[in-house]
């Protein structure tokens, strides 16, 4: 399998990179974090697995083009890609949500979606089919407030998976997402750092989440890579939730 993962030198993305390698896959990462990106390869180096790192900003459409150029040229092909990386919102009421800010939410999470779906369905169909896997949130389903730009973003990935399950499942396609809860990733660990009260939001977040903790990023990872697989054959125009029960409740 020769996988492409965006937003992969950290969190969930570097947890899921690193999965699919120790699996037998050949991955390219992506990455606005070149520093992360090169330790990253480090440690896949040191552990003999087959992986490489190319910086790509996925708000520039040249630069995801390139990323899946990369795989194609590097490996001959492409079978999957996680279109993963994304950013935060801070937690603000919705009228206190600048446009700069909503456009910098918009751009990396959903267009920089769009644009690997957009050129990672040629190159799938090239190789007679593959996967792509979308990172969504179960912002995209339950929400508490106060990250618009975000749940918009995430509702938009959303309905993106579903048009394009249906429009390639003819051409052997299949799209999917994920939608996680809490996650223990860098950005929920930086929202914890802006808080005003952070014990406070770390009651929060077990509250909502009936098996009272954060998810861990190799869950996330075992999640996608069923998605990305045979093993979900028959799977395909779903949100898959893994949020601890919250939407269950």
């Amino acid at each position: 399998m020769v996988a492409i993962i965006t937003g992969g030198a950290s969190g969930m993305g570097r947890a899921t990179a690193m999965l699919f390698a120790r699996e037998g896959a050949r991955v390219v990462v992506g990455d606005v974090d070149d520093a992360a990106g090169r330790a990253l390869v480090e440690d896949a180096s040191a552990d003999g697995l087959s992986l490489v790192f190319q910086h790509a900003d996925v708000s520039k459409e040249d630069q995801v083009a390139a990323l899946i150029a990369k795989a194609e040229t590097d490996f001959g092909k492409l079978d999957t890609i996680f279109n993963n990386a994304g950013v935060e919102q801070p937690v603000i009421p919705s009228q206190d949500v600048s446009e700069a800010l909503f456009e910098r939410v918009i751009d990396i999470n959903l267009k920089g979606t769009f644009f690997g779906c957009k050129h990672a369905i040629p190159a799938l169909l090239r190789n007679g089919g593959g996967t792509i896997v979308n990172n969504s949130s179960v912002s995209a389903f339950a929400n508490v407030g106060g990250n618009l730009s975000y749940a918009a973003s995430k509702g938009g990935i959303m309905s993106m998976t579903r048009v394009i399950a249906i429009e390639y499942a003819s051409r052997n396609i299949r799209c999917n997402a994920i939608n996680p809860g809490v996650i223990d990733t860098g950005m929920n660990r930086r929202n914890l750092e802006k808080a005003t009260d952070r014990d406070a939001l770390e009651q929060k977040w077990r509250s909502i989440t009936p098996l009272g903790r954060m998810g861990t990023g190799d869950e996330i990872g075992e999640a996608v890579l069923f998605l990305a697989s045979k093993q979900s054959s028959f799977v395909t125009g779903i949100g898959l939730v893994i949020d601890g029960g919250r939407i269950a409740t």
